[in-house]
């Protein structure tokens, strides 16, 4: 005899509340489980133009302040892919280049995603760093 197994709303509700119990940052056991359940995804970000770059990342760490990053300079996060994240920083590159790129989307298909800023643009760097893949910023204008 074969049993299945149905989830109503309630059993379901039960379940998730449960699940975000642990997921809650502050329980103990939350970083393992969370590790076990989610990829961990890494997103590096350098300045490889010859100017300092204005920055402001929304990853959900950092403040969402611009910040300013010197030549040669680089910042990083990490975060668990946990229901399709977007992770977004504006950069300001010059005058008539600035706007926001998504440093995290799960269209990417980065574990790791390297990201370099560059005099002429925004470029997300293939896994052995050789090749880069240019990208269009957009919300272009004043916003910040």
């Amino acid at each position: 005899m074969t049993t299945t197994y149905k989830c109503s709303i309630a059993n379901c509700a039960i379940f998730f509340i449960f699940l975000a119990s642990f997921l809650a940052p502050s329980s103990s056991l939350s970083i393992p489980l969370v590790d076990k359940l989610f990829q961990k995804i890494t997103v590096n970000i350098s300045n490889d133009a010859d100017h300092e770059i204005q920055f402001m990342c929304g990853d959900g760490v950092h403040d969402k302040k611009l910040h300013a990053m010197k030549p040669g300079g680089y910042m990083w996060f990490r975060f668990h892919d946990i229901m399709f994240p977007l992770k977004w920083c504006y950069v300001h590159l010059g005058e008539s280049k600035h706007g926001v790129f998504w440093a995290y989307a799960v269209k990417l298909r980065c574990i790791e995603c390297i990201w370099s800023l560059r005099n002429d643009g925004v470029f997300l760097l293939a896994p052995d760093g050789k090749e880069a893949i240019s990208h269009e910023l957009f919300l272009k204008g004043d916003y910040f």
